[in-house]
């Protein structure tokens, strides 16, 4: 997403920028900081956000999250913090550095449950304004897998994959990805699977789906053996 292009203006993206006033008017404010520079109860403020946005479900993201809030990358990464007319931290934006050039790469997003509609969006629009005005030029959203097979497909048979990965939207949420990220315009950009042999393929795929938290990974359990007391 470039954001010197990035605007607010014109009627395609009319639903991102009512989004954004309607959440002005309800009095929420967002604002950037170095995590580095927050204190441990806005820290612990921010987690309890974090936890309670996935809803009990499993993190999932290993190919775009950090494992963690905070660790030994807290000193070069930011956070976009939304709160509510009261102050209250309702939502996170936790971007991390690309480096080599003045780029930011969205670790993760979250938001309080019972936050209004549209939070997510009044979220990256703010964050995109407060970055340019740092100077970053580009940040990356959301990784969505597929996503060319559902942007532009090239031919019939992508256009056949594009439909069944959308299939699959209730347990991977690829296609919602796809169309959070298209709603503000972004450059996409193509990322690769390497894979040796005529049997990586499926194995590479498993391995992915287990990092991702989107497939459960077996285990074995081994039966300790009892034996008589002599």
């Amino acid at each position: 997403m470039e954001l010197a292009r990035f605007s607010l203006e014109g009627r395609p993206i009319r639903k991102v920028r009512q989004s954004v006033t309607r959440l002005d008017k309800a009095g929420y404010t967002a604002e950037l900081h170095d995590l580095a520079e927050l204190d441990p109860d806005t820290i612990a403020k921010i987690e309890r956000v974090v936890e309670r946005g996935l809803q009990g479900a499993p993190e999932r993201g290993f190919s775009m999250a950090m494992d963690s809030l905070s660790g030994a990358h807290d000193r070069e990464t930011l956070v976009v913090l939304a709160r509510d007319p009261e102050g209250a931290i309702r939502g996170v934006l936790h971007f991390v550095p690309c480096y080599g050039r003045p780029a930011l790469s969205l670790s993760f997003m979250r938001r309080e449950p019972e936050t209004p509609n549209g939070l997510m969006e009044f979220m990256v629009a703010r964050a995109a304004e407060l970055l340019r005005e740092r100077g970053v030029e580009e940040i990356s959203l959301n990784f969505a897998a597929f996503a060319k097979w559902m942007h532009s497909p090239s031919g019939r048979f992508e256009r056949a994959l594009g439909k069944l990965v959308a299939l699959g939207n209730p347990f991977f949420q690829i296609e919602s990805l796809y169309r959070f990220n298209a709603k503000f315009f972004p450059r996409w950009e193509p990322r690769y699977l390497a894979y040796e042999g005529t049997f990586g393929l499926p194995r590479a795929g498993i391995a992915a789906l287990w990092a991702e938290g989107q497939l459960p990974k077996p285990s074995l359990r081994l039966r300790s053996a009892v034996l008589p007391a002599s």
